[in-house]
């Protein structure tokens, strides 16, 4: 793998996430609208060890930052709480906030300037759960992330999406453990994608916008 070429004139985007589902929908999307996208594998930068997540930022980008930093991996939880173990906790939010912050603050530091950061969380992050504790808690702290880092750095702009129910291997998983209601129908990727490029490619800054059945809309929790 190799880095974007930043002589070029093409915005480039480091995208995690990218094999599948809503993070392979967005690197097709950005990369039809003329985005150069380096999408790691989890292998190349894995947010369980704060090693490798240093590791990936100082070798492979040196003092460089890609113009956008989209987080679209994340895995599934539902488990009665009887059965959520600590190690179930510190998981989720392992991978979707501490390794994340590493990342985002050894780009921050750096000598070049990072435009954009998109999270994807979840609507659970919006609702919460009981079965779905340590996922619907990491996913509110990836909110609250977002809205905080929106309010206190300027020069980079801030924002986290939302999706429901969506057509992914996670989404399916979502439905055989009973975490979606009966009926439910998955929205498309694209729409989650389109929601992310979006506001990657305006002056959105401390926005959460939720996507629901293929539509985009804000939601409430603003700072």
């Amino acid at each position: 793998m190799t880095l974007p070429d930043f002589a070029k004139l093409r915005p480039s985007a480091l995208l995690t996430g990218g094999s599948r589902g809503i993070g392979s929908a967005t690197a097709a999307l950005l990369r039809e609208r003329g985005w150069d996208v380096l999408a790691p594998s989890r292998a190349e930068l894995d947010f369980s060890s704060t090693a490798s997540v240093a590791q990936y930022a100082v070798g492979m980008w040196g003092t460089e930052s890609p113009d956008a930093l989209i987080f679209c991996h994340g895995t599934w939880y539902s488990a009665l709480p009887s059965e959520q173990s600590e190690a179930d906790w510190l998981a989720q939010y392992r991978a979707r906030v501490l390794g994340p912050i590493r990342l985002i603050e050894s780009f921050l530091l750096g000598q070049t300037k990072l435009g954009c950061v998109v999270m994807v969380s979840s609507t659970r992050g919006l609702i919460g759960g009981v079965d779905t504790g340590p996922y619907s808690v990491a996913c509110a702290a990836q909110i609250a992330l977002m809205q905080g880092y929106a309010r206190e750095w300027p020069g980079t702009r801030f924002n986290c999406v939302c999706p429901s129910l969506t057509n992914t291997a996670m989404g399916q998983i979502v439905l055989e453990t009973g975490g979606a209601k009966p009926g439910s129908v998955p929205q498309d990727p694209a729409a989650v994608a389109r929601a992310i490029v979006d506001l990657m490619e305006s002056d959105a800054n401390g926005k959460v916008v939720r996507v629901v059945d293929g539509i985009a809309s804000e939601a409430t929790w603003n700072w």
